[in-house]
């Protein structure tokens, strides 16, 4: 299979390329089952990239630029359950916890503060209680992010679990997504409000490195595990993130 996609430029995460988790989303639709897609340079915005998927992998390319890539991989993960009282105590619609120097992006389709609830996906991730690491977000769905039948399409769902990864594992620093690993286990009807978990999967004994291991996973509002996550975060700094940007 070969196609041509286009990644909108509302779909971004940084200022100038896609959302890491938007992106891994439409390679993820090539495939079936748990998928790991890796990006190797951000996916541009607004441009014709073909999507190529042949045996249970894919790539993502801009002419001969190897943007990403996708394989089927069974996923094992051990995912906390729901909390029986998931009561942030915050305005869903407030700027997520990022403490560090670094400033996430404002106008990022998932987590951006700037963005409004049917331009952007209004992800704000909080702590969720005293345990480091430990996020929580509320999502508020709608019919903007649903196929035909009513249901969040999947890359909506692969985008929720990107950012709130972000926040477990390195908020309030320069990083980018490397690797998603992520499987669908239920549909989500476009309605009401789903809640969203993050946790840090590093060795809190351990110094943090740049390499960030974290999960995600969402739920509905009746408690459904209708998705889960492991992602890669790699720390940079503000300056790399600017030259990569300059370059897309």
């Amino acid at each position: 299979m070969q196609q041509s996609i286009y990644i909108k430029s509302r779909f971004n995460g940084p200022p100038s390329s896609a959302n890491g988790g938007y992106a891994s989303g439409m390679l993820a639709n090539a495939l079936t089952g748990a998928v790991e897609a890796s990006l190797h340079a951000p996916p541009p915005l607004d441009k014709e990239l073909e999507l190529i998927a042949v045996e249970g992998k894919a790539e993502l390319k801009l002419g001969d630029k190897l943007l990403g890539t996708a394989i089927e991989k069974p996923l094992e993960l051990d995912v906390p359950a729901l909390p029986p009282q998931f009561e942030l105590g915050i305005n869903p619609y407030e700027a997520p916890d990022a403490p560090g120097e670094f400033k996430p992006f404002g106008r990022c389709f998932v987590c951006g503060e700037d963005r409004t609830k049917g331009d952007g996906m209004c992800i704000h991730s909080k702590r969720l209680n005293e345990t480091p690491g430990l996020v929580g977000a509320y999502w508020d769905l709608g019919d903007e992010l649903a196929d035909e039948s009513g249901f969040i399409k999947p890359e909506y769902l692969w985008s929720a679990l990107d950012c709130p990864g972000y926040y477990s594992c390195a908020p309030g620093e320069p990083a980018l997504l490397g690797r998603l690993h992520a499987e669908i286990l239920a549909p989500l009807k476009a309605e009401g409000q789903a809640k969203i978990i993050g946790w840090d999967m590093g060795d809190p004994t351990k110094p943090k490195g740049r390499k960030r291991m974290c999960g995600t996973v969402v739920y509905s509002a009746d408690g459904t595990l209708v998705a889960k996550a492991a992602g890669l975060w790699i720390t940079v700094t503000a300056e790399y993130i600017q030259a990569v940007e300059a370059s897309v």
